[in-house]
């Protein structure tokens, strides 16, 4: 059984080479680094490299929250499933890392094939602002405009919205939303699922530009309508810690993880940056090698 590892990544692209040594030739892995990133040659060079690295690409100008996400996980997603001998596909971004060994995961979804880890839920959903639905039902500029710089104007823009009752339409032809994470780890049938529906039926990611965070809706909305829906454990097996640590929200992992993550039973854990989590990166390695 090989496995594909779906990477998204902005910064720290070293960090991809960490990655990349905790697999072996079971696993391939295809990245999508973020437009407004500038990659030195040399990196480049050691990037393209890499033993088990198939597809890297810097198609789509990220923001945070607007829709070229959604985007570069589905061309990566597309490009993946053309390699008939993966049987599962795993979606993870450049600050994460793998905490059980190739071997593990081989064992583990040997035993449980056709079992997809896929956090959902129905809307409206209780741990969103609103039941999620401003997420969809208003104009989110984050896609014109970089949050980072101009996260007042997108706010005010919402704001006005709100005042005036505006919603926007979504068409009863769509498929009833569905939330959840936007990290998996999706059997075959899934991301095939996900994939097909997306050239057959365009009008559902049309629809997902001017909303936020589309990637926490699309999977989710096709997958639960689907003859699929069964086959989905809610946990993602993601170690994330959801509070603010080192000014970021979901923290930024340190040392100080590292018992919790040793007795989690997740797959990845996320999220780690080389200036706070060098050691935990060290002390990850060590354990699954």
């Amino acid at each position: 059984m090989r496995h594909g590892i779906l990477i998204t990544a902005f910064k720290d692209l070293q960090q991809l080479e960490t990655i990349s040594s905790c697999f072996d030739d079971r696993f391939s892995l295809y990245v999508h680094i973020d437009k407004k990133t500038t990659v030195s040659p040399e990196i480049l060079k050691k990037l393209q490299g890499l033993d088990n690295l198939v597809f890297i690409s810097q198609k789509y100008k990220v923001n945070w929250g607007g829709v070229n996400h959604l985007k570069a996980i589905l061309l990566l997603c597309e490009e993946a499933i053309k390699d008939q001998s993966l049987s599962y596909f795993h979606l993870i971004t450049g600050q994460d890392l793998p905490i059980k060994s190739a071997d593990e995961f081989v064992a583990h979804f040997t035993i449980l094939v056709g079992k997809s880890y896929l956090e959902n839920f129905t809307m409206p959903a209780a741990c969103w602002n609103n039941g999620g639905w401003d997420r969809i039902l208003l104009y989110n500029l984050y896609d014109s405009l970089n949050a980072k710089k101009h996260m007042h104007w997108i706010q005010k823009f919402l704001s006005i919205q709100k005042r005036l009752g505006f919603k926007r339409s979504y068409s009863k032809d769509l498929p009833p939303l569905h939330g959840g994470s936007t990290y998996w780890s999706l059997h075959r049938s899934a991301v095939k699922e996900v994939v097909d529906y997306t050239l057959e039926k365009p009008a559902l990611l049309k629809r997902m530009k001017y909303s936020f965070c589309s990637e926490e809706f699309y999977f989710q909305t096709i997958l639960m309508n689907s003859d699929l829906k069964e086959s989905f454990d809610t946990d993602n097996k993601r170690y994330i810690l959801w509070e603010e640590k080192h000014g970021s929200k979901p923290g930024i992992l340190d040392i100080e993880d590292w018992p919790q993550i040793e007795q989690s039973d997740a797959f990845f854990a996320r999220k780690m940056d080389w200036n706070h989590s060098a050691s935990l990166i060290e002390r990850i390695v060590e354990s699954i090698k």
